[in-house]
């Protein structure tokens, strides 16, 4: 693990050099993923101009609401995006085999060799949205609220990456399971509404199923309504240590049964 944490700013820096070798390219990413992400907010203005408020979710909170759900979705995605082609192509076309003849963790290769620039056009949007709503709304921000919801952006960030971690492994044994990773992910968009007004079942699925509600719009809700912040943070905690375990388990019994193409 240690040798792992040493290597891995390494790795990064290696992998920021090459795609900055494209700069135009990285711009674009970043630039197309934001105003696409602009372009969503302005779809909730306009559902939101035909109905003002729901309970407590005004425009303004929704935007709030919005802006975070970005932040760990974000992160993830700069860091950890090779997980799609874990789940789509890279052990029906054999392309683990260079990460299992080098002495390093193969997990850690496969990560740690890419980093996305289109995930900061999402990080950007998020933090801005919630620069600018945020004092819109009557949240109290104290310093225990503060540092509670930056700490469940980042434990967002661990729960999305158990997620795709944990359904993208399951292509040791499909072959492709891109489509059932993009099916649970796509979950994430739901959390961006209020997700207590959806029915108990629906909700329940957001917060212990694929809990996506836990972690995203909870920690929104405990700050609009004044609550702890830090019962959020607890949950997203135990979602994250859940879903990277369970996550690393079916990885590594995968990984004792992948085959390179051809066998």
């Amino acid at each position: 693990m240690l040798k792992e944490l040493r290597l891995y700013p390494k790795y990064v820096a290696m992998s920021v050099k090459s795609s900055l070798s494209y700069k135009t390219d990285a711009i674009l990413q970043i630039i197309s993923f934001a105003v696409t992400e602009a372009v969503s907010l302005a779809t909730i203005y306009l559902i939101v101009g035909a109905v003002p408020s729901v309970g407590i979710w005004t425009f303004e909170a929704l935007a709030v609401l919005f802006g975070f759900t970005l932040i760990p979705k974000a992160i993830d995605h700069m860091f950890f995006d090779d997980l799609w082609i874990l789940a789509y192509w890279a052990v029906r076309l054999g392309e683990l085999d260079p990460y299992l003849t080098k002495p390093i963790n193969p997990l850690f290769q496969f990560l740690a060799k890419t980093f996305k620039w289109a995930g900061a056009g999402e990080l950007v949007v998020g933090v801005v949205i919630m620069c600018i709503f945020a004092p819109q709304c009557a949240i109290v921000w104290t310093a225990s609220n503060t540092i509670a919801i930056i700490v469940c952006a980042l434990l967002g960030m661990f729960v999305f990456t158990g997620i795709k971690l944990l359904f993208a492994s399951l292509a040791f044994w499909v072959k492709s399971s891109g489509v059932i990773l993009n099916t649970v992910y796509n979950f994430c968009n739901y959390a961006k509404y209020p997700v207590r007004y959806m029915g108990k079942a629906f909700m329940s699925i957001m917060f212990y199923v694929v809990p996506f509600g836990l972690f995203l719009y909870y920690p929104v809700e405990l700050l609009i309504t004044g609550g702890n912040v830090w019962w959020a943070a607890l949950w997203s905690s135990i979602a994250a240590v859940v879903l990277i375990t369970l996550g690393l388990f079916v990885w590594h019994r995968g990984i004792r049964r992948y085959e390179s193409i051809g066998n």
